[in-house]
């Protein structure tokens, strides 16, 4: 018995019930190159505090002020051929809500920029203090329950 319990235990989820999922696409901005990638986000509200999971995984906090929503992720460490690079996110994105307040221009539920900054790079080829600057946007998926 209570080795079902352990296993019930680890299939519970870490994203809080009543998040709001987003598919949100990252993409390089235009003549940046062609990065692109999709990702569901979980919002999660706590009064005018937010924080946002990626998977199972908290990945940044930050505040929400009516449609708005300005976040940052703790500092990441990655692996590159040529040392470790140490990277931080920082975010904005305007939301729609799931009442569909209109807060986004268009067809998108979720609009924003993020930019990375590096904090730390053994790499020679990266430099401490580079940013890299994208764009957000995405669709309101529903809540989480």
């Amino acid at each position: 018995m209570f080795t079902l319990l352990l296993i019930a235990a680890c299939e519970t989820s870490k994203i809080p019930s009543d998040s709001s999922h987003f598919r949100v696409t990252v993409s390089a901005l235009e003549g940046e190159g062609d990065y692109s990638e999709s990702f569901d986000y979980y919002l999660s509200f706590d009064a005018s505090s937010g924080e946002i999971f990626i998977g199972e995984d908290a990945f940044a906090r930050g505040t929400v002020s009516g449609c708005d929503v300005v976040y940052q992720s703790v500092v990441v460490g990655q692996d590159t051929e040529g040392g470790s690079v140490k990277w931080q996110l920082n975010g904005q994105a305007s939301i729609e809500s799931a009442e569909g307040d209109p807060c986004v221009d268009g067809d998108d539920d979720w609009s924003g920029t993020e930019y990375f900054e590096i904090v730390a790079s053994e790499d020679e080829a990266i430099e401490v203090g580079t940013t890299y600057e994208l764009q957000t946007h995405g669709s309101y998926e529903g809540i989480t329950e």
